[in-house]
């Protein structure tokens, strides 16, 4: 269970959104929020990796993972890792059979997200930081409202055990509200219609048209570059821009009044 309260640990969630293909596990990647000991819940193998590759989105930033499907493979090999004290990134990718489909699908991801969540819970402690990175929480998740789950748990009660949780999704309005008020870190990329767009200038603090420009910059820069808009302190508009060289696979820091300007 969970040891060694402290409440002197700093909240440090994210929550990283942004529409189809607008960079969310690219940005989890490449903008070094997540610490040094990390777990994934990765459904879809967003973070595979190949020994051979080069490639700066390879696994976590060319991190390597290494990924269990099953509760045990991936138990034993969590628990080694965390005890070593070394830095590590193990992913748990469950499969289902093939019979499985619609709601009974859902069903069973859930389960084996709230056993993933669980163990997490289990393991952590306060004088420790362990990074919790879950893929498409919104397609796992019944409620916008308070989420009573254990994620929800890990979002309110985590950080006192040394518990960063992050998040990752396409739209606010489709995960529960405990999360994203529990995460003072938030990545927006590229919204796909005008009503998100609106709804992020609100709950980002932001002017429609520097969302609107996200998308207008990924355009144009098409295939060369992904834009974002970074909440990464407490308060309201304290916002930043950069990009992803997606050729480099870098981080790119820019002014707001850069980001305004470009074309």
């Amino acid at each position: 269970m969970a040891i060694n309260p402290n409440n002197a640990l700093k909240a440090r969630h994210s929550c990283t959104l942004a529409g189809t293909g607008g960079g969310k596990s690219t940005a989890v990647k490449l903008m070094g929020l997540v610490g040094k000991h990390a777990t994934i819940f990765d459904l879809y193998g967003e973070y595979k990796f190949d020994g051979r590759s080069k490639s700066p989105f390879n696994g976590l930033g060319r991190r390597p993972v290494y990924h269990f499907n099953t509760r045990k493979s991936f138990a034993k090999n969590f628990i080694d890792a965390w005890m070593s004290g070394k830095e590590f990134v193990v992913a748990y990718s469950p499969t289902f059979p093939e019979t499985l489909s619609g709601s009974k699908l859902k069903e069973a991801r859930q389960r084996e997200l709230e056993w993933f969540a669980q163990l997490m819970w289990d393991a952590s402690d306060g004088n420790r930081e362990l990074d919790v990175v879950i893929e498409e929480l919104a397609k796992l998740t019944d409620s916008i409202g308070k989420d009573d789950t254990i994620v929800g748990e890990l979002a309110t009660g985590g950080r006192k055990f040394g518990i960063v949780l992050h998040t990752v999704f396409q739209r606010s309005q489709e995960v529960p509200k405990t999360i994203w008020g529990n995460s003072p870190r938030k990545v927006l990329g590229a919204q796909e219609v005008q009503a998100d767009a609106k709804r992020m200038a609100t709950e980002f603090d932001a002017d429609l048209a520097d969302i609107i420009q996200i998308s207008k910059l990924n355009g144009i820069y098409d295939e060369k570059r992904l834009y974002y808009l970074r909440k990464l302190k407490k308060g309201i508009g304290v916002i930043e821009a950069c990009y992803i060289d997606i050729k480099a696979g870098k981080l790119v820091p820019i002014s707001m009044e850069d980001f305004r300007k470009a074309a």
